[in-house]
């Protein structure tokens, strides 16, 4: 074990690499202190899957990233895994308001380990190892099978420094490496000895909570909040003027040859993004040589989308957070056009399942098929929220949707051509649902556009009261 030479502070081993990023560290601690870690992992989850969908859009595999990473990390502890399966999937629909977090394996094992370290279930980091910064091991399959991840989870390191550090990693901006230490620690040598006079230094300020920064050890941390000054103002130089400069302290017989233009390319670019300037280990990649995968086919995902069933346990699985949208895209992907029929007869069912109607509402919006319009504008009329389902037509570029549309608001007035009144009860009259659905179409000019001028056609004046007396002669 030695300490960077430069005042960094960290203690680095021999096959180290190293890794500088630009972070978020405001949102960083507002993830620590105040999201529950299996928030946390909800959006994990939302990333991984988005990040499988993208990759690789039409794998025939039923798996995800995701499933055979909590395959390794749960597999042989059933009883956590029941516990924390269903905690993460309590907070899908709010992961996919909030949005997903970056993905790194390295950040959902420290925060699934906590969470099976937790007996609050809705606890967020800092909350977790508040009191007792290394905590209790209840959980030994888990704790076990996330230190090959971070080892520190099992070696006594104080929990809060691992955690921080997870929910940094999350808030990344860019990132550059990984470098081999020794490279860095070289490269840095020959700038700090040239006429540039460039270093890596440690900022001033915290990294850490104040409130327990000078509790972390330098064995503990693997991070370091860098100051980023001198380094911006060192990428601000003309080119010219750093080639020259670095040319020249090659030919100083004290300083050996480095890589230190390929170093400053890389500097310059990770420093175009605002935020803070860390200094950070990158975590061995574990192996995987005998992780276990899923064999078991999840009970929701449809093996026959002509089974009246199919769609209806998948939408269940989207309501209750059992998967997320972009495994659903995915499925319907592949699935083809009998997947998109299914979808778009249960989407109709939109009391038993609001948010996944939504969600099947979308995806037939962006399928250009003709015969979904009719479906769109029907789950449109039924929805007890027009503006989820007018954000869900606005995805729609199909020619005919705006006539259909029009042609459906114009049933619900007088086919007299006369004034539509608001009817004995205002809230729940023809003429109360039709306002409320071309409301509701406004942000949408090209839909709103196409039927506004039925609006001429509402009275505006409300029903007589009933309860009121005969009018005095």
């Amino acid at each position: 074990m030695r300490t960077w030479s430069t005042n960094v502070g960290i203690a680095l081993r021999s096959g180290d690499r190293i890794e500088l990023r630009v972070v978020d560290l405001s949102l960083a601690r507002a993830l620590f202190e105040g999201i529950p870690a299996a928030r946390l992992l909800a959006r994990l989850r939302l990333a991984s899957d988005e990040r499988d969908l993208a990759t690789a859009p039409q794998k025939k595999s039923v798996t995800s990233s995701w499933d055979v990473l909590l395959a390794r990390l749960l597999g042989d502890a059933h009883g956590a895994s029941e516990r924390l399966k269903p905690a993460i999937a309590k907070h899908a629909r709010a992961a996919f308001d909030e949005g997903p977090l970056v993905i790194e394996e390295t950040c959902v094992a420290p925060l699934l380990f906590a969470l099976a370290s937790s007996a609050d279930l809705d606890a967020s980091p800092s909350e977790i190892f508040g009191t007792s910064p290394i905590g209790e091991v209840h959980e030994r399959d888990v704790a076990r099978a996330c230190a090959a991840f971070e080892p520190r989870v099992t070696s006594g390191a104080d929990m809060r420094a691992v955690l921080f550090e997870a929910c940094v990693r999350m808030t990344t901006r860019a990132i550059a490496g990984p470098w081999a230490a020794e490279r860095v620690q070289e490269t840095f040598e020959v700038l700090a000895e040239s006429e540039l006079h460039a270093s890596l230094r440690s900022s001033s300020a915290a990294l850490f909570p104040l409130s327990w920064n000078g509790d972390i050890t330098e064995r503990d941390r693997r991070m370091v909040l860098l100051e980023r000054a001198e380094l911006d103002a060192l990428v601000a130089k003309d080119p010219r003027e750093l080639a020259s400069a670095l040319v020249r302290s090659e030919r100083d017989p004290r300083v050996s040859a480095s890589h230190a233009d390929t170093l400053l390319a890389d500097l310059a670019t990770l420093l175009r993004r605002k935020g803070e300037l860390v200094f950070a280990l990158r975590p061995a990649d574990p192996r995987d040589d005998d992780a276990p995968a899923p064999s078991i086919r999840p009970s929701w995902m449809p093996t026959d989308w002509s089974s009246p069933d199919a769609s209806s346990a998948l939408a269940d699985a989207i309501e209750h957070g059992a998967t997320t949208l972009p495994r659903l895209r995915g499925l319907v992907a592949r699935g083809g056009e009998p997947a998109l029929d299914a979808i778009g007869a249960e989407m109709l069912r939109v009391t038993s399942h609001p948010f996944a109607s939504g969600a099947f509402a979308d995806i037939l919006a962006r399928s250009g098929r003709p015969r979904d319009v009719i479906r769109l504008v029907t789950y449109f009329a039924v929805a007890p929220d027009p503006a989820g389902a007018a954000r869900a037509l606005s995805s729609c570029n199909a020619p005919e949707l705006a006539s259909v549309l029009r042609a459906w608001l114009e049933a619900m007035l007088p086919s007299d051509g006369g004034v539509a009144p608001f009817g004995e009860n205002p809230d729940t009259s023809s003429t109360a649902r039709l306002t409320a659905c071309v409301t509701s179409l406004k942000p949408y000019p090209k839909l709103y556009g196409a039927v506004r001028t039925l609006m001429s056609r509402v009275s505006d004046a409300p029903p007589p009261n009933s309860s009121d007396g005969p009018a005095a002669m």
